[in-house]
């Protein structure tokens, strides 16, 4: 057996297959592990932020991408990914909590907010993005939409 195989074992075969190397591995003396990974957000998801990121700092003054960017994750990833990772909230709790938020928008250059977010709390996150700034009157745009009002 290989290391680090995966299984679709959302379907019949697929199953039975895992199944199978699981029972060869007992047979086997060996004891196996199984991991259960949440899904990868996709680049699309990826894309979209940063273009939100963009459309946002072309319309609000003194910020550029970088300030957006980080406003973001500190007002709104921060407390989204704390209710989701509680080894997140420990870390963040500890080491960053006590900071001004000066000091905080800085760490964001260096916490990676976004990237550690599975794909669920990283699409709550993109909303409340959306939300938030439409809310302050700003106009975005979908990405895929964009052609329709060029």
């Amino acid at each position: 057996m290989r290391d680090n195989q995966t299984w679709n074992i959302s379907t019949d075969q697929g199953w039975q297959s895992f199944e199978a190397m699981r029972n060869n591995l007992v047979l086997a003396g060996k004891n196996p592990r199984a991991q259960f990974v949440g899904e990868k957000r996709s680049l699309d998801q990826n894309a979209l932020s940063h273009t939100l990121y963009a459309q946002i700092a072309a319309q609000v003054d003194d910020q550029s991408v970088n300030d957006i960017r980080a406003e973001c994750m500190l007002r709104i990833g921060v407390g989204l990914l704390r209710a989701a990772d509680e080894r997140f909230r420990e870390f963040y709790d500890s080491g960053l909590k006590q900071l001004t938020y000066e000091q905080k928008l800085a760490s964001m250059s260096y916490v990676p907010i976004t990237s550690i977010m599975g794909k669920k709390v990283f699409s709550a996150y993109v909303d409340e993005v959306i939300r938030t700034y439409s809310q302050q009157g700003i106009s975005l745009i979908n990405p895929s939409e964009a052609d329709n009002y060029a």
